[in-house]
């Protein structure tokens, strides 16, 4: 799929179909993020956490019914903000190659919150301790068809000096 395609059929998936996503797939969306901009990456670099299990997304607020969650978790940041915007850059790159994939998805925060105030299931998941789950993105199979959704219009105000 083309760049300008691709931003086009971009668009938060709320109801998803009971299928697995293939590994490859998966690991596609994973990888991707391995290329998003990230601040001070030497210090703040995120790290991610798939999860799969049906009990655990559940336990996450069910995400809409997505059959996977990729969670992104980074350390304390010595710039205010960094961590959230690096968090942020992860999730929109994935996010993109998800919609490339024909992937539904949807950029949650919700999930990361119940894990900030879980600390017994962010353990049981791996995140280490001086981590915050920041972002989530939720992939799966979209009930509706990934297309065309949009047009390449300006909507954001801009001003000029």
């Amino acid at each position: 799929m083309e760049l300008e395609k691709v931003l086009l059929s971009r668009k938060s998936c709320r109801a998803y179909l009971d299928k697995a996503v293939e590994e490859e797939k998966l690991e596609r969306v994973i990888t991707s993020a391995s290329l998003a901009p990230l601040g001070l990456p030497k210090m703040c670099t995120p790290m991610l956490t798939l999860v799969t299990d049906k009990v655990a997304l559940e336990e996450l607020g069910g995400v809409y019914g997505a059959p996977a969650l990729i969670i992104v978790s980074c350390p304390p940041s010595p710039a205010p903000g960094l961590a959230d915007q690096n968090a942020a850059c992860v999730v929109e790159m994935m996010s993109l190659v998800a919609t490339e994939e024909g992937l539904g998805n949807i950029y949650l925060y919700g999930a990361p919150i119940t894990l900030q105030q879980k600390a017994e299931l962010k353990e049981k998941m791996g995140i280490p301790e001086n981590f915050t789950p920041l972002a989530a993105l939720a992939v799966g199979y979209s009930t509706e068809d990934v297309a065309v959704c949009k047009e390449f219009a300006p909507k954001l105000e801009l001003t000029k000096f």
